[in-house]
């Protein structure tokens, strides 16, 4: 039996040091990910964005890494499911097809830096695990490894729920903007973190007990008694992906 058990975890171990030596790190400046050793990388022209990608032949992810890029847009919405997860540190917004292999896998990072922003997108691609394994292997130089989700098929939602990024834009970007003011303030990371999260959940969910706050009473006269919306029929998860994405938590 002992033996027996000794061979198991041998070839376990082959097994798995063979599956890691197929895998390699492709560096591509202002970010690493690591991808199965017959995908090689490839260059793009970009205007006002880094651009590139990496292929195996038969399937390929392109990426997007710079200031204009604004993440995921409304049309056929219907035909995705978007969820929300740490990847190396940095909150991340993910889109996969309804149907496996037909349309769009895309993952966006909306905080790399102050101001950057990375989107890693692939189309009609079958193997959505060998993507997700993609995904969760990309690092910045400011990224920590030690933060990491499970990014699941479990964490998927309809839109526009089940992301913070997708409750952003379905609900915030009419008034407000990254960077400057709007109807509303600019939702920088300066004034998002001047706020505790329990704060904003009761600002989005129980506002009326914000009535005597000095704080909220000071901004809101700032803009002229604008009030922003509440979204009382959101869940308690849905309201605390949105604060953690609005955070860049």
């Amino acid at each position: 039996m002992t033996q027996r058990l000794i061979s198991i975890l041998l070839i376990l171990t082959i097994s798995c040091n063979k599956k890691a030596n197929e895998w390699r790190t492709l560096d591509f400046g202002s970010f690493k990910l690591k991808t199965p050793k017959d995908w090689t990388k490839f260059k793009e022209q970009g205007i006002d964005a880094y651009v590139g990608g990496l292929t195996n032949g038969k399937d390929s992810l392109w990426f997007y890494y710079g200031w204009y890029i604004s993440g995921f847009k409304d049309e056929d919405a219907d035909k995705y499911l978007f969820a929300q997860d740490t990847v190396n540190g940095k909150i991340a917004a993910i889109k996969i097809p309804k149907k496996n292999g037909k349309g769009a896998i895309e993952m966006f990072i909306d905080n790399v830096t102050d101001k950057d922003k990375f989107q890693l997108s692939g189309y009609d691609v079958s193997n959505i695990d060998l993507i997700f394994d993609i995904f969760k292997s990309v690092t910045f130089p400011s990224s920590d490894t030690t933060k990491n989700g499970t990014m699941t098929f479990a964490k998927f939602r309809e839109y526009p729920f089940g992301s913070g990024m997708t409750l952003y834009y379905a609900n915030c970007t009419a008034c407000h903007h990254p960077y400057k003011d709007l109807t509303g303030p600019a939702l920088t990371s300066k004034l998002l973190n001047s706020r505790a999260s329990t704060w904003l959940y009761t600002f989005f969910k129980e506002r009326n007990h914000l009535q005597v706050d000095s704080a909220y009473l000071a901004r809101k006269k700032e803009f002229n008694d604008f009030n922003c919306i509440e979204l009382p029929n959101y869940s308690k998860n849905d309201i605390e992906q949105l604060v953690s994405y609005l955070k860049g938590q």
